[in-house]
């Protein structure tokens, strides 16, 4: 990795909006229509995608901010990224191929600056307190000792409802976690055992360099990735959108040794445990109405202020 001090390196952030899960009605109207829930308030005006670019925004410029969506759902996404450039929207039109858009991100990124930091943001998930998950991210990209474990990852104290949790080895003198593997939404006695014995809740938020992201990229997707760049090479124009035809997603599936909706090619090294800040990925209609129906819960500190609109 570069020596540069980490507060010089571009910070970007690229906010996954297409990934597949749960719909969810828009509104409370007992006639609204469902979409997926990302794009959803939960009786809040506030909806999950404008509050990922919040959080993208207080860690990176705007002019630095992408976002993967698909075309099947531009009418829920089109006004929340008005301040996003065009060419900073990568647009599948396929849903649920969020793996292949945020590998043309990360991807696009890496051949302009190498060395620029990526944070890597899911749209589908609820915080209840901002404020720590702030603090984290961006204790995690300022300190050199964070960044230097090739690929961070943050995860959540505590237990959730239809989660991925982090299973970790055992501490060591560094301020990171070795994770041993994911436990995929596991039954819920044995995700409260794993628990007990340290484990996180995933988040699915990702810190490293574009050139560690790529190299992976390349080191698991070598035919797939050239075709990627390829694309970008002959479809980017300023001002407009990158669009990601059915052809790349078929060839995407021919390509991977696996099917892109598994999980991502690279592989988790360390993970920063975070406070409990009411964290859900929203994985599950058990979990979507835990949020969505009123109970005791953490104060919500959900930043409202207008975003900074000079780009």
């Amino acid at each position: 990795m570069s020596s540069a001090r980490p507060e010089t390196r571009s910070r970007w952030c690229i906010v996954v909006a297409d990934s597949a899960g749960p719909e969810w009605p828009v509104s409370e109207d007992i006639n609204a229509q469902t979409a997926p829930v990302q794009y959803c308030g939960l009786g809040e005006p506030t909806t999950m995608l404008q509050k990922a670019l919040h959080r993208a925004v207080r860690i990176s410029h705007p002019a630095r901010v992408m976002v993967t969506a698909a075309e099947a759902h531009r009418l829920h996404w089109q006004r929340a990224l008005w301040f996003t450039r065009a060419e900073h929207r990568f647009v599948s039109e396929s849903p649920g191929w969020s793996l292949l858009t945020t590998a043309a991100a990360v991807l696009s990124i890496a051949a302009r600056t190498p060395t620029a930091m990526i944070t890597i943001l899911p749209a589908r998930c609820y915080v209840a307190d901002e404020w720590t998950l702030t603090l984290a991210l961006h204790r995690a990209l300022s300190e050199r000792r964070f960044l230097s474990v090739g690929i961070l990852t943050l995860g959540i104290v505590g237990l959730g409802v239809d989660e991925d949790y982090l299973v970790l080895r055992a501490p060591d003198d560094r301020p990171t976690v070795a994770v041993a593997y994911t436990a995929q939404r596991p039954m819920e006695w044995v995700a409260r055992d794993i628990v007990r014995r340290g484990a996180v809740v995933a988040t699915g938020i990702y810190i490293a360099s574009a050139s560690t992201l790529a190299s992976l990229f390349y080191k698991y997707w070598p035919i797939l990735t050239h075709k990627i760049l390829r694309h970008l090479r002959q479809s980017q124009v300023p001002g407009v959108e990158n669009r990601l035809a059915p052809a790349v997603a078929q060839d995407a599936l021919r390509a991977a040794s696996r099917p892109f909706w598994d999980r991502s090619p690279w592989l988790t090294l360390r993970a920063l445990r975070v406070a409990h800040c009411g964290w859900s990925s929203l994985s599950s209609t058990q979990a979507i109405e835990r949020i969505a129906t009123p109970q005791p819960q953490l104060p919500n500190m959900t930043c409202t202020e207008p975003l900074n609109m000079t780009i």
